[in-house]
Formats: C-alpha cells, structure tokens, sequence
C-alpha cells in the first residue's frame, strides 16, 4: 500500500487542480488524486492557506472547494502591486538620501550657530572675570550645553516619533491613536509637544503612521473563536473586519486552513467553522484584543503634521535660504565655486524641500477623504448590527448613527448611499411596505447571528488539559 508524506499529498492534490479540476467536493479530491480521504482533506486544508477558494454548501449539505478558473496565491500580486512595490521602495531610497542631505544640512547651521555661541560665551566670560559667576550661571550654562548635545543628537533621529501610543480625537470627533512625537528639546518637556528637528523632517516627508500588523484580522479572529466556543459564521467575519462578501469568504476560508478548523453545516443548513483545536490552552486568558469593524477608527492622514506656526516658522526659514542661493546663482557672492556652493546646491535642496510636500499632498487628500468614508461607513455598519440585520429605515439609521455622543452628523442622503453599497456588500434587501416606506435589512446576518448563538448555546467545551505527565525539564 503507497502511503504519500503530508507534502506530497500537497503537491500531488496542487498539481492536479493547476491541471484540471478546481471546484470539487472532498470525495472527488480523492479520486482525482488517489489519496485516501484524509488525506486529501489535509491537502485541502492547506491549499486554503496557500490559494484563494470559496467555500460552498448544497442544500444537501456537501462541501464544494471552488478555488475559481485557476489556481490564485493568496500572495499573488497584480501587476499595479508590483508597480506601488517599486514606487514604494523608490521612495524609501529618496526618503534615506534626502534626510541624509537635511542631516549635513542641519549638522552645519549647528556648527555654524554653535561657533557663534561659543564666540558669545567667551566673551561674557571675559565681561565677567572681575565680576565671578554665580550658581545659578553655572547652572544655566550646563542646561544649555545639554540641550544642544541633545539638539545635535536629534539631527540623527531620522525616525520623528517615539515608539510610545497615544489616544486621540480629530476635528470631526473620530477617537485614533497615533505615535507620541518625540519632545521638544530646548524647553519644558509638554505634552504632545514635537521638537524642531522632527517638524522638519514631518514638514517634507509627514509623520510616521501606526504600522498595521498584516495578521492582525487573524489574530483577532482567533481570539474571537477562543471567546466564543470555537464558533465562527461568515458574518462575524464581517463584523471583526469590514470586509464585503467576497474578501470576507476568502478570509474564512484561510482561516479554516489556517488554525484546523472543520467545516460545519448546522440544523438549518448553514455553514460555519468549528475550531476545536484553538481552544486547548494553558489558560482561558487571551492578550489579543477584539475590537469589532466598527469601534476602532485610522487616525487621519496629515501633510506634516506640525503646528501651523510651526510650519510658517519652517517655510520661513527655507524661503530665505532659496532666495539668498538664487543670489548666489545670480553671481552675487561670487562666480565660480561661490555659484556652486552658494548658489545651484543649496537653491537645489530648498526647491526639494517644498517640492516634496506638495507633490504628496493630492495623495494625503486622496486617502483622508477614502477615510472619511470608511469612518462613515463603519457608523453604518454599527447601526445595522446593533440591530442584528433587523429592517429598519433609513430614518431610524440616521437616528442610530447620529446618538449622543457621536462624530460628526451624517445626513439622511449620506446614509442612503452607504446603505446602497452594503445591501450589495453584506448582502441585504430593500423590502417596500404597502405604504411605500422603504425598509433595509440583511436576513443572512440576522440568520447566521441567531444560529450561532443557539450552536454555542448547546456547545460544552472542554479546556482542561490535563496533568503535565513529561516535562524536559526533568
């Protein structure tokens, strides 16, 4: 008896569904293949983790694995994902090389001013020789030695935040958390305060954002399942992620291969996951947070992100670096390397150092008002869930979305346009009464909602692993 290894079992099952066949039921995985029923159900499980596939149930209840016309890598880039690649990675190296210019350019002002302070401070000093020099002098001369080696030290903090997390609210009153700044250096530390050194280089390039982890929606998702009995419906899914339909079936999907989830069909012919194996644990504590789609908010994509005074102080001082060096170019401190060193290198980087900015603010526009959108549209989906798929008009989702307490009002029109792309997204239906009021609710997430309660209802869970009976430690 011809018995494959798990990783051929894999190979053998990819290789016959790039060929042939890509949507089948498990019984005809393993006649394609010749492997024995588990292990062809292995190799699907891992397919799914690899490939893009949606999950389907006849009303027979047999499981159909379509991984659509061809074989699709869940990592599989278009070729505009190759090419936002390429851009991205051209502009970390602009990004480098242009903040090692600003770096050489800021290390010769201090320079510069540093001599200058030095010459002053002599010459009090000599002022001073009959007079002596109090405690306090000393005092104030030490801390304005420190707070230049600590402004000398900052021209090299090329990373203009500090790794500490800060809870904020933006004008239309959107709750976000952002990196706190890194603090001003020659005065009272304050809060939310940001040094010279960091406005700067934020004026060219913005602020840095909150990284995103990539996994982040299945660690969430598995948290979820440890909560809830190792339960998991499709529109739950939707709930912890935002995600339409279609995205939101693949998720699922990756999620079954992923953690070794079986796939279930409940009473009432739905489909769901059962995920026994995320639940034996060394506790019933959990570290991963859960925050559904609707309760957390990006913060807001800024041009600079420094004060307005801060940026007029910046724009100041570049602007008059930019016309002293088209004095220079203009043969005014000289010819020759006067006009090179004065005039085209220094005009050069003043010229990036507003072009830059400009050049990225249709982009910043671009993806603040896509946020705005989103913000908007997961109020929606809050109001929608809140009464689990239930038909309501748009009159009372308005209400919903504008209670006490919330951001910005949105209007009756705007909630009607949202609702229109999520009776598409979710999906729902606009049911129309005899009086002609229009009613919008979403039965598969009022279904999917009811049934898995009722499948946790009559879940026991056991988590007890037992005694430790082999520790090698010992």
């Amino acid at each position: 008896m011809t018995t494959l290894a798990p990783a051929e079992s894999f190979r053998l099952m990819e290789q016959r569904l790039a060929t042939g066949k890509t949507r089948l039921t498990l019984t005809e995985a393993a006649a394609l293949t010749g492997l024995s029923l588990d292990a062809a159900e292995s190799a699907l499980r891992d397919l799914l983790i690899r490939y893009d596939c949606h999950l389907q149930v006849t009303e027979n209840g047999d499981i159909i694995y379509d991984f659509g016309p061809r074989l699709r890598r869940r990592d599989e880039k278009s070729w505009r994902e190759y090419r936002d690649d390429a851009l991205r990675l051209l502009w970390k190296a602009f990004v480098l090389f242009f903040k090692a210019w600003i770096a050489v350019t800021l290390v010769v002002y201090f320079l510069v001013f540093l001599a200058i302070l030095v010459i002053g401070i002599f010459s009090a000093l000599s002022a001073g020789k009959s007079q002596g020099r109090s405690k306090s002098q000393r005092s104030g001369g030490g801390k304005v030695i420190s707070g230049l080696l600590r402004l000398f030290a900052a021209i090299f903090e090329w990373n203009t935040a500090t790794p500490k997390k800060r809870h904020r609210t933006d004008q239309k009153g959107y709750a976000y958390t952002d990196y706190q700044p890194r603090p001003a250096l020659l005065r009272e530390q304050q809060a939310d305060s940001k040094n010279f050194i960091a406005s700067v280089y934020d004026f060219v390039f913005g602020p840095p954002r909150v990284a995103r982890d990539p996994l982040e929606s299945q660690k969430e998702i598995a948290a979820y399942l440890r909560r809830n009995k190792g339960i998991l419906m499709l529109t739950e899914v939707k709930a912890l992620t935002g995600l339409a339909s279609d995205p939101a079936a693949l998720l699922f999907s990756d999620c079954i291969g992923r953690f070794q989830g079986d796939i279930r069909i409940s009473g009432h012919k739905l489909m769901y996951g059962q995920f026994d194996r995320l639940l034996r644990a060394t506790s019933d504590q959990d570290d991963a947070k859960i925050v559904y789609y609707w309760d957390e908010y990006e913060p807001p994509h800024l041009l600079t992100g420094n004060t307005p005074n801060m940026n007029a102080l910046i724009i100041f001082l570049n602007g008059f670096n930019l016309f002293f060096s088209l004095l220079g170019l203009a043969g005014v401190f000289g010819e020759g390397a006067a006009q090179l060193w004065l005039g085209l290198i220094p005009c050069l980087f003043s010229t990036i150092f507003f072009a830059v900015p400009l050049l990225r603010l249709p982009g910043v526009l671009s993806r603040e008002a896509r946020r705005g959108a989103e913000n908007r549209r997961k109020r929606v989906m809050r109001a929608i869930f809140a009464a689990r798929g239930g038909p309501q008009t748009a009159e009372r989702i308005v209400q919903a979305v504008n209670a006490p307490g919330s951001p910005e009002p949105l209007s009756q029109k705007a909630v009607e346009d949202i609702l229109a792309r999520l009776v598409r997204d979710l999906p729902g239906e606009i049911r129309v009464d005899a009086r002609g009021q229009a009613f919008y609710e979403f039965p598969i997430i009022a279904m999917e909602l009811e049934e898995a309660e009722r499948l946790r209802r009559q879940r026991t869970v056991e988590r007890d692993l037992g005694k430790v009976v082999f520790d090698t430690r010992q």
